[in-house]
């Protein structure tokens, strides 16, 4: 014959079920958020994949007054389309220049991005496997010292994963117009 147990011993191991039950839930629960986050972010590196280069490896140029055009790609390596915020940096301070000349007399240039329609821009899309092109448009300020290098960052912004760029630099010396 089974032994009834008392009502309080059952109600007891209901309870304790009820609460196994839910913080079973709860831990599935956080799993399932931890795997998504996971995830999430190594699917985001897997995304943002890029390169971004002058096109025939010319980032050494000279420029008269007026100035001159870089041309640029950037490729999407990633597994997803992604859109590139397009900016310049002067980094005189930091780079060296080609023919080893000291940095300190380096002047600045003035730079903006065109499409291949010569329309001004200020972004690319670039579709997973594929290249774009780009150009820079170098100017230079008036009064600007003649003979003298610039070197300037041109840096893509990925609008898919924060804080992935890529990055080229350029070589720019400016050229006394009289001998162009």
């Amino acid at each position: 014959m089974k032994k009834k147990l008392p009502n309080q011993i059952v109600n007891l191991q209901n309870n304790f079920s009820l609460v196994e039950n839910l913080l079973f839930l709860t831990l599935k629960r956080v799993l399932l958020l931890l795997v998504f986050i996971t995830s999430n972010t190594f699917g985001q590196s897997n995304n943002c994949q890029a390169e971004l280069k002058v096109e025939d490896n010319g980032n050494i140029r000279s420029t008269p007054l007026d100035g001159t055009y870089y041309s640029m790609i950037i490729s999407n390596l990633g597994s997803s389309p992604d859109t590139y915020t397009l900016s310049t940096t002067n980094i005189n301070s930091i780079c060296t220049n080609t023919d080893g000349s000291d940095t300190a007399g380096n002047v600045i240039i003035n730079t903006s991005f065109i499409d291949p329609d010569k329309n001004a821009i200020t972004q690319r899309t670039v579709n997973p496997g594929e290249s774009v092109n780009f150009y820079i448009h170098v100017t230079v300020p008036v009064g600007t010292v003649i003979n003298k290098w610039s070197c300037t960052q041109i840096i893509a912004n990925s609008k898919n994963c924060s804080n992935y760029l890529v990055d080229a630099i350029l070589h720019t010396y400016v050229i006394d117009p009289s001998k162009d």
